[in-house]
């Protein structure tokens, strides 16, 4: 797979280091308003919280893994440390 074309990604997030913060439900708030306005934009295929609010599953349509990198980078919870990825697996749809 040539990871500078376009592909899907598929990601997994679970507890960051800073899951403790008292404000940490604002983040993850944030993150899913964050993967909501990037699936209008039809990037993000599907989401959906895993069994409970402690992970979330992404699956986006990006063109590079620089376009992911970018999508990462501006991710509140993961900007917060509150969320990180802990699997990112790459598919062609």
């Amino acid at each position: 797979m040539n990871y500078g074309q376009p592909h899907g990604v598929l990601l997994f997030f679970n507890r960051g280091k800073n899951w403790s913060r008292e404000d940490r439900m604002a983040y993850l708030a944030a993150q899913t308003a964050f993967y909501g306005q990037l699936q209008q934009q039809g990037k993000v295929l599907q989401t959906s919280r895993l069994v409970h609010e402690e992970g979330l599953f992404v699956s986006l349509s990006i063109s590079s893994d620089t376009e992911l990198c970018t999508i990462l980078a501006n991710d509140p919870a993961i900007q917060a440390e509150v969320s990180q990825v802990i699997h990112a697996v790459p598919v062609t749809f």
